[in-house]
């Protein structure tokens, strides 16, 4: 979205952003009055791009759905902020990132009603295909906004027009038909809009973006037909395919390429994140704040397709050997070369015993090893290495990299687990998922004598693979607290001790195995001896808390407290 977003900086004097708590003063009073304008094509034009502005927030200096994984058992959030409290089960309806996201999206659908009611008044003066270009952006992004909202909180208001104040103490809407409803807008978003962009438009939504995000809120429902349909129909269009290269694609040099689907960027002077200092290893001069979980490490494969307790490739004394090397493209961990300020390369160790660390350039050398020595290095032994990029090092809080919010490996792993569930496996599932798994190790799609290629038709053994190709391939991107409640499995994988690295230096490199269960969840009842004597690990959280009623975010206090009508309730367990 860079070249849309130098039109956003326009929103002070556009828009008048509202500090209201509750949503009833969202319907319309935050934005541009409509009797004055939606006249002209260029009003049109930044109505709509002031829209964009509430697809993401930044939170302790993260895109908010970075920090989503936080609250789940791929990452930690070693700083105490909300993602650290929602993970521990701690959390309320008085949480702030509980509200500050229903109010981001209540916000951003109130825009989407103002502009769709009132466009039609520059019709007549705006050409016809930049006309019908904006009406689908706004009903795709009201789409998206709907969709987060039932999908973090459950049955929410349904507004489909402006309302005043005094309509706005509503009820909640039932999820199903806020469902039907956002399948509408998709749909005549992606019959509005175009395949792709070219110029300072590069960054609107598109086709492929309603399509992809009708396929993805389809599955997260369990309706599988409507995703299988809509992301077969991305991959029909042809126009999008998996950039070559896993870990650059998060980098600058991935920006804009044909994986990504839907992006928001991030500028100087308009919105940056800090997550080259807020994600970075200590001795980048970075604090580890969403750190990966020991469980995410050992989800990974090794290179015969075996997981970790199956393969006699897999070493206790250097994990990333023979492995997926999505790990090593994903995770910074022991015998990484890594960068620091100045030009510095060095080894990444995490032993206890290696209070210093080799310096490769500018110069050969010994340098402190803060990964040991300082008490905040990344409590597990690894660090997260998607939107690192060394450009950032320099001005490493203000990090210009835009954040994928869909991209095409998604797309086709929801086409596989939908035609997996529905008991349709044929070679087109086996392979989409091998395209995925295919990139990478680098290759061909075609090239299977040089990876592990997907050849099972069963269907047991092939949700078990799906499942943990959408854990190691999207990890980091938002989109595993999602999985983790539609699938059941987040009492599972969330409760209990949470443990990091290993600080005996005796048992650091000979832990035993974990097993893996269907879900690629490991079981670490092995442990229990180690974990038993204090001193051992580094522990991160004990315990961690996932109530049944956690499957959904309470409903905002705030907004109890302003609407008072009998159907707009709190959700069971607040």
């Amino acid at each position: 979205m860079k070249k849309i977003n130098f039109i956003i900086c326009l929103l002070s004097v556009v828009l008048a952003f509202s500090c209201n708590k509750d949503y009833l003063n969202r319907f319309p009073e935050d934005q541009p009055n409509s009797a004055t304008y939606y006249t002209t094509a260029d009003q049109l034009t930044l109505a709509v791009n002031a829209i964009y502005n509430n697809l993401t927030y930044t939170q302790d200096g993260f895109p908010y759905q970075m920090q989503l994984e936080g609250t789940t058992d791929v990452i930690w959030q070693r700083p105490t902020t909300d993602a650290q409290a929602i993970g521990l089960g701690q959390h309320t309806p008085s949480t702030t990132m509980i509200k500050t996201i229903w109010s981001l999206y209540y916000t951003g659908i109130g825009r989407c009603n103002m502009l769709l009611d009132n466009m039609s008044k520059a019709k007549a003066v705006t050409p016809a295909a930049q006309y019908s270009r904006i009406e689908g952006e706004a009903r795709f992004l009201r789409a998206y906004y709907y969709g987060n909202l039932i999908s973090l909180y459950g049955d929410v208001p349904l507004v489909d027009k402006s309302i005043s104040v005094d309509e706005s103490f509503l009820p909640r809407t039932p999820q199903a038909e806020v469902l039907n409803f956002i399948f509408r807008d998709l749909d005549s978003a992606a019959a509005k809009l175009p395949v792709s962009y070219t110029g300072t438009d590069i960054g609107r939504a598109t086709k492929t973006s309603a399509l992809a995000f009708k396929a993805r809120i389809a599955l997260y429902n369990a309706k599988y037909d409507i995703a299988a349909t809509a992301s077969k129909a991305v991959m029909d269009l042809g126009y999008h395919s998996l950039y070559p290269n896993y870990r650059n694609l998060f980098m600058y040099a991935g920006e804009n390429s044909r994986e990504t689907i839907l992006a928001f960027d991030y500028k100087v002077t308009i919105r940056t994140t800090t997550l080259s200092q807020s994600n970075n290893a200590r001795n980048s001069s970075g604090f580890s704040g969403l750190v990966p979980t020991r469980a995410m490490a050992d989800s990974y494969e090794c290179t015969d397709g075996l997981t970790i307790d199956n393969s006699p490739l897999y070493s206790t004394a250097d994990p990333f050997r023979n492995r997926d090397p999505r790990m090593r493209q994903t995770l910074l961990g022991d015998g990484d070369t890594w960068y620091g300020q100045a030009g510095v390369t060095y080894n990444m160790t995490f032993h206890p015993d290696s209070t210093t660390c080799q310096r490769y350039a500018p110069t050969q050398g010994r340098i402190p090893n803060l990964e040991v020595t300082n008490a905040f290095s990344a409590y597990s032994g690894f660090v997260l290495k998607k939107y690192l990029d060394p450009a950032d090092v320099v001005l490493n809080t203000q990090s210009e990299i835009a954040f994928i919010l869909i991209r095409y490996a998604e797309v086709l792993l929801t086409y596989a687990e939908a035609k997996i569930e529905l008991g349709q496996i044929d070679a087109s599932v086996l392979d989409a998922i091998n395209q995925v798994r295919a990139r990478g190790y680098g290759v061909a799609v075609g090239q299977t004598t040089l990876y592990p290629a997907i050849t099972t038709t069963n269907q047991t053994a092939l949700r078990s693979i799906i499942r943990r190709e959408r854990k190691v391939e999207l990890v980091g991107e938002g989109l595993r607290l999602f999985d983790i409640r539609r699938w059941k499995i987040a009492e599972k994988v969330m409760n209990g001790i949470l443990f990091g690295k290993a600080l005996n230096r005796t048992i650091y490199y000979s832990l035993p195995k974990p097993t893996l269960d269907a879900n690629s969840s490991p079981d670490y009842s092995s442990f229990a001896a180690l974990l038993g004597v204090v001193g051992n690990f580094k522990i991160m959280d004990n315990p961690r808390v996932f109530k049944t009623a956690n499957y959904l975010w309470p409903i905002p206090q705030s907004e109890l407290d302003v609407n008072k009508n009998p159907g707009f309730t709190q959700n069971p367990g607040y």
